[in-house]
């Protein structure tokens, strides 16, 4: 199973431009989340030779811009998709995915989208003073679950252990934006080390993660930590 970074944006200069958010491309059939620029995920499919036309299953970790801004150009394209949505997300998302004849799913608990792919069910996070849905992808390998995060909002370290006892598994790997951008170094230390209590030996932090935390997850990680550019494929 391979999954290819179509899109990211991780910098000050990215949200300003709104080149922003993240796109995941799992094998041919799978995407999780659209990224915040409308239009550069179907560019990026092209540019890396991906058949938009394979897509079979769209997740959007969470309804925030960056993460839906391209579904609906990739919907213009292939209709004959499933988006997988939080129950809790915004009526109008639902609406217009209904709009471009799509079909989607809200995944309330946990989903299997084909083998050893789940979503592992809404979760509530914070968004400054109002509750944010979000949902995870888990992928179980052979070395235990790599698990795919849009903004966690609901924690790292508690979508780490929801997915450790909802599938009664190990957590080897994490990949994804970690929402440790505007954490004090002191929290984002102690929020390492729970990682590292729990087990997580790999990372792939990017997006909102923020720099300061990048440095330091490659500080404790070394070479078991990537921060990822666009194109770049790894194997689960």
């Amino acid at each position: 199973m391979k999954i290819r970074i179509l899109a990211e944006g991780s910098t000050k200069w990215q949200r300003l431009i709104k080149h922003w958010g993240l796109s995941i491309l799992i094998d041919d059939d799978i995407l999780f989340d659209t990224f915040g620029k409308p239009g550069y995920v179907v560019k990026q499919l092209k540019k890396f030779g991906a058949d938009i036309g394979k897509i079979k299953h769209i997740i959007i970790s969470h309804d925030d811009w960056d993460h839906v801004a391209g579904l609906w150009d990739i919907l213009a394209q292939n209709r004959s998709v499933t988006v997988y949505i939080c129950p809790h997300f915004h009526p109008e998302i639902k609406a217009k995915i209904g709009r471009y004849g799509a079909s989607f799913v809200e995944a309330a608990g946990v989903t299997n989208l084909r083998d050893n792919i789940y979503l592992g069910g809404e979760l509530t996070g914070k968004r400054l003073d109002s509750d944010i849905p979000e949902q995870y992808m888990a992928v179980k390998t052979g070395s235990g679950l790599a698990v795919i995060t849009g903004c966690a909002h609901p924690g790292i370290v508690e979508i780490t252990r929801h997915a450790k006892d909802v599938f009664n598994s190990g957590v080897d790997m994490l990949i994804g934006g970690f929402h440790l951008k505007d954490h004090a170094i002191g929290k984002i230390r102690d929020i390492i080390s729970e990682l590292k209590k729990l087990g997580v030996r790999r990372m792939m932090p990017f997006h909102c993660t923020g720099r300061s935390a990048q440095e330091l997850i490659i500080k404790e990680y070394g070479d078991n930590c990537v921060i990822p550019g666009e194109g770049l494929i790894t194997d689960l």
